[in-house]
Order: C-alpha cells, then structure tokens, then sequence
C-alpha cells in the first residue's frame, strides 16, 4: 500500500512525506522511518501499519499523545484524509483503501 503523509505546517520543510514501509515508526529519534523534527514528538512517538487494507495509527507511549482528527487516541483506524497530529505537526493522510476480497472457505461434504 502506497500511503503518504501531507503537512499541514507551513514551517516544515517537506510538504509531501511518503510512508516508506508499513509498519512505520514516526518520531524524533535517530532510528524511526519517518523522523519529525518536533520537540513535542517523543524518540518512538507512534507507529503507522495496514490492517485489512486500512491504515492503523498505534500510539507508543508518547509524552504528548497521537491524535487523530483533534481526539486523542491510542489506536485508530486511519481513514483517507484523516488529520494526524504527533507532537504539534499534524499531517493529511493519503492513500488509497484496499478492498480485499474476504476469504473464501471451499467445504467438501459427503
């Protein structure tokens, strides 16, 4: 799935953020796959990860909280346009849902 993360702060300096591999850590630490540069965003702020073919924002314990469309949350399913706010950046999210076919159970009988 191909997701990208849109700034909404004028003052950041990549407008467009392509989420490079789900899961994906987001935070201000050295080793994360998004790095926000945020004194508000914690080291392991969140993590970003596919479920069903939705996207999952999971908070990690962060210091401040991950918040979805002005609600704090721990974990939430993340909808296309969806507003994300880790620290006091806050980003649009894109992408495009998969929709999975559920499985299908083949039953021998008799």
């Amino acid at each position: 799935m191909k997701a990208k993360l849109i700034s909404l702060d004028g003052w950041m300096s990549q407008r467009k953020i392509p989420v490079p591999k789900l899961p994906a850590i987001l935070g201000r630490g050295p080793h994360v796959a998004i790095r926000i540069d945020d004194r508000w965003a914690s080291r392991y702020h969140c993590e970003i990860d596919e479920v069903a073919g939705t996207l999952v924002v999971r908070d990690l314990g962060s210091t401040h909280g991950t918040f979805v469309n002005g609600h704090a949350v721990t974990e939430a399913h993340l909808k296309p346009g969806d507003r994300l706010t880790v620290g006091v950046s806050s980003f649009q999210v894109q992408y495009r849902q998969s929709l999975r076919p559920s499985p299908t159970y083949l039953c021998k009988t008799g």
